[in-house]
């Protein structure tokens, strides 16, 4: 072994390429999602903003997101109201929204080009379940009470007010950052690259399983062998912190 290899942790070896990949696929995503890539090429340029308004019963909203942020927050309305901004170098993407049932799905797609990307910002009724899931972009959620399913390959999933029941979080490259309000009875946070910190209510107590490759575990929430409220988050290279609301 190379005396320099002596100096790193055989784990950390390990996790280096790894680290360097999710870095790169981060930094390509930051300057794609602000521009930046598209003005070495023939610049950007950016729809008018399209707004929508679903009046028909929807109790499930599904974001297939790509480049772009998303963003969804939960009030007291029966209506799902969608803002989307749309930015490309060259041909705009095409953008969709279908209601199947009671399950409003919005996604679009894009041609070969260097900058192509939707935001959205969602408003919906609070107990509906919401699945969103980005290539590259943070995803925001806001006072939901409906399953949660978020997924984000490079960027931070960030969730405050929660009332889900039932809650699960990965993000890649980026971290997850999640405030519940009401105990949930499954939360799952998974990260390759990035910190997790989960904060529940204290009254509760948790089983919990908390796993980090390389990075501290800190559990400061009452724990307990019963599965009627569990709490699991792993991250590969990542500090984890589970701790009262």
């Amino acid at each position: 072994m190379p005396p320099s290899s002596r100096l790193v942790p055989r784990a950390l070896l390990t996790v280096l390429p790894r680290l360097a990949l999710f870095a790169l696929l981060a930094l390509l995503g930051l300057l794609a999602g602000c521009g930046t890539l598209g003005q070495v090429g023939a610049g950007t340029h950016s729809l008018p903003t399209a707004s929508f308004t679903v009046t028909a019963r929807v109790t499930a909203v599904v974001v297939n997101g790509g480049s772009g942020s998303v963003d969804v927050t939960g009030a007291g309305r029966s209506t799902v109201s969608v803002s989307q901004q749309a930015t490309y170098s060259s041909t705009p993407p095409k953008v969709t929204h279908v209601l199947h049932g009671t399950t409003l799905t919005m996604s679009y797609t894009c041609p070969a080009e260097i900058v192509c990307d939707v935001s959205y910002q969602v408003q919906v009724p609070r107990g509906v379940a919401v699945s969103v899931s980005t290539s590259t972009g943070a995803v925001t959620l806001t006072s939901l009470a409906g399953t949660i399913n978020a997924h984000a390959s490079t960027g931070l999933i960030t969730a405050d007010d929660l009332r889900s029941p039932v809650a699960t979080f990965k993000s890649n490259a980026g971290g997850v950052i999640a405030t519940f309000s009401v105990p949930p009875r499954t939360l799952t946070a998974t990260t390759n690259v990035g910190p997790i910190g989960l904060s529940v209510p204290g009254s509760t107590d948790y089983r919990i399983n908390a796993h980090t490759f390389v990075g501290t575990s800190t559990v400061t929430v009452h724990r307990s062998s019963s599965p009627a409220h569990s709490i699991s988050a792993s991250s590969d290279l990542g500090s984890i912190s589970i701790s009262p609301s």
